[in-house]
């Protein structure tokens, strides 16, 4: 069975989300989407778009998605997506999408 699930990350200022801003403690392995995910990194030119388009967040005047990541159980991959410019802080928060899921939703 192949499950693929998306996730997509939204700011309206170049703040990071209120999730981002706190210290987290990771999840157990065993309670995590992936327990040992490989984890891609995809940059693409329409990073925005791209996001927009598979996570079905609209790009508005005012906010876009930032980056987005979706995952494979079935090959244990996480697939995260940014434009060409992007901070580390949303490489970090993709990247805790891979291992816990939809953990602000």
């Amino acid at each position: 069975m192949l499950l693929v699930v998306l996730s997509g990350c939204e700011t309206t200022t170049m703040r990071p989300p209120q999730v981002d801003t706190v210290r987290f403690t990771p999840m157990a392995p065993e309670k995590r989407v992936l327990a040992e995910p490989k984890v891609k990194f995809l940059v693409r030119t329409d990073g925005f778009e791209y996001c927009a388009r598979i996570t079905g967040i609209p790009i508005t005047p005012t906010s876009r998605p930032m980056a987005c990541a979706f995952w494979n159980v079935r090959r244990k991959e996480c697939t995260i997506v940014t434009p060409i410019t992007t901070g580390y802080n949303y490489l970090g928060h993709e990247l805790r999408h891979c291992f816990e899921g939809a953990f602000h939703d």
